[in-house]
């Protein structure tokens, strides 16, 4: 064997020694185990299961360690940057965490995987645990199998955390490549001051020709002063004149005598216009100068301009539930014998509906114009209790009724609206099944009046309100027969007030408070009004109400 072929494996083995020795001294992959959650008993039980698993083959850091490094990182950082932070500090691949599931006599084991440098949830391992023995043989070998495998993903690098912002590439605007050495030191120059180097035309005859004509420089910018004073030259000298590197060489005069407004107009398309601004007035003026059109601040100085047009409602439906008291007496002589009827409450629900098809304006109106309107209501669980002397009894109570309308309404300004109308109702008010003992009568007013009303705008679509109603009684019903108190007259007025308070999507809430009185005149024929000398009486109503509705 020559020297040469045993120079050559000499050192050919002393390379292969070489390269073998970083694999053999290179440390172990490095994880912490965190503290497990469940029962305290089982959870310890379960950590040192997986510690067992893991301690021979992985470097295993403690969870102080661990702990101490996230907590340096989120004095810097958050969220996944973070858990980078740390995951260099201290040198962790991966973060082992679990929970111990206590099911009776089965008990559940999950081991979750997290990787370090991002937090991230990598897989979950389920093996069962005995509470005394740990994990049995069979599962220790299912866990460790998982474990390398999950251990091996991620050091291997197939789960590189992405950039936290993505790369951004700089371009650069203008030519590629300066046209001379001159305009290589101006592109320098330029450049030094954070500016991108503008194009030189080079003075050359033939390049003039078959070059593109070069774009104008860009009017230097004037103050809004200035530009509402006029079109008048400043006397202030430009950057490029007071400039102690500007080139002072002699080149062809491009300018012509062209008057200001044409050199305007050839200028390029994407030059910023300048702002215009109102002289009317110096505070508008003002604040047109400090706030141009387009600043978010315009909105919050004058809210018209973020302002957006809506239709007109021209239809408004709401329900909702209503309690009422009613109060229900007589003018009699004090001896007399007759059952008064004072504050008994009754409740149940109301439905209301309106609408005008015709609004006196199009777009950002209110209900306007010739309309028409319908309610009705009917009461659910009310009763008046009766003491009988020898019994309480307790009544059921139906109190109903509808009433239909029509209006015009009209704004006089955007904060009132009035509106002016007719109506015609019904309202029932019976007491079922009362004994003979409780001296009320049923009463079934029919009616026919007019009503007047002023909502006021206090903000956009919220509305206060008042009115006022007159109405003649055309039919009383069974209080008006000759078994009870006989023919009388009745007439009646109403008080509200009301409120309105826009909701999204075009809802609403809606309240009201209303007061009516129905004033009662006998005329004898009666059998109580004769036995018991009635010459009249009062019949009064309170109610309150809130609804929820919807304009269109």
């Amino acid at each position: 064997m020559s020297i040469t072929t045993s120079a050559f494996r000499f050192a050919l083995t002393a390379a292969a020694l070489c390269a073998a020795a970083p694999t053999a001294d290179a440390k172990p992959k490095r994880v912490v185990i965190l503290d497990f959650d469940g029962p305290r008993q089982l959870a310890d039980v379960g950590r040192s299961s997986v510690m067992s698993v893991l301690g021979e083959q992985y470097d295993v850091v403690s969870t102080k360690r661990w702990e101490q490094a996230r907590a340096a990182a989120a004095q810097k950082s958050h969220g996944p940057e973070q858990w980078s932070r740390a995951a260099k500090q201290s040198g962790v691949g991966a973060v082992i965490e679990g929970c111990v599931q206590d099911e009776g006599r089965r008990k559940i084991l999950n081991v979750v995987v997290r990787q370090a440098d991002n937090g991230k949830e990598f897989d979950t391992i389920s093996v069962r645990l005995d509470g005394k023995t740990g994990i049995s043989a069979e599962s220790s070998r299912q866990l460790q199998a998982s474990l390398d495998e999950i251990l091996d993903w991620i050091d291997s690098g197939h789960n590189e955390t992405q950039p936290v912002y993505p790369p951004v590439t700089a371009k650069r605007i203008g030519s590629s490549k300066p046209a001379s050495d001159d305009e290589a030191d101006a592109e320098v120059r330029v450049r030094r001051r954070g500016r991108p180097a503008a194009p030189v035309v080079i003075d050359d005859d033939a390049a003039a020709e078959d070059a593109p004509p070069a774009r104008q420089p860009r009017k230097p910018k004037r103050p809004v002063a200035e530009a509402l004073a006029g079109d008048a030259p400043s006397a202030k000298p430009t950057r490029s004149e007071t400039r102690p590197d500007a080139r002072t060489d002699a080149r062809p005069d491009t300018r012509t005598d062209e008057p200001a407004d044409a050199t305007a107009a050839d200028e390029p398309t994407h030059e910023a216009k300048p702002q215009t601004v109102s002289t009317a007035d110096p505070e508008i003026h003002d604040i047109e100068v400090l706030f141009p059109p387009g600043a978010p601040e315009g909105g919050i100085l004058d809210p018209k301009i973020k302002h957006v047009p809506w239709k007109t409602p021209r239809f408004m439906i709401d329900g909702g539930g209503y309690m009422g008291s009613r109060t229900l007496t007589w003018d009699a002589p004090p001896d007399s014998n007759i059952t008064q009827f004072a504050g008994v409450s009754t409740k149940g629900f109301a439905l209301n509906a309106a609408v005008y098809p015709f609004p006196t304006k199009e777009i950002d109106g209110v209900l306007s114009g010739v309309g028409f309107t319908g309610s009705i209501h009917h009461s659910a669980g009310s009763s008046v209790v009766f003491d009988n002397v020898d019994s309480v009894e307790e009544y059921v109570l139906n109190q109903n009724g509808w009433e239909l309308g029509v209006h015009y309404r009209a704004p006089l300004s955007s904060l009132v609206t009035i509106d002016g109308g007719a109506f015609y109702g019904n309202q029932t008010y019976e007491i079922i099944d009362a004994s003979q003992d409780f001296e009320v009568p049923d009463t079934k007013y029919s009616y026919l009046g007019a009503s007047a009303h002023l909502d006021l705008a206090i903000t956009d679509h919220a509305l206060v309100g008042f009115g006022a109603r007159y109405f003649t009684v055309l039919d009383a019903g069974d209080l008006a027969s000759t078994d009870w108190f006989g023919p009388v007259s009745a007439s009646g007025l109403g008080l509200e007030a009301t409120f309105q308070i826009p909701l999204p999507a075009n809802l609403y809430v809606r309240g009201q408070l209303s007061y009516q009185r129905v004033s009662l005149e006998t005329t004898g024929g009666g059998q109580i009004t004769d036995d018991e000398g009635v010459t009249g009486g009062t019949d009064s109503l309170v109610t309150g109400n809130v609804n929820l509705g919807i304009a269109f």
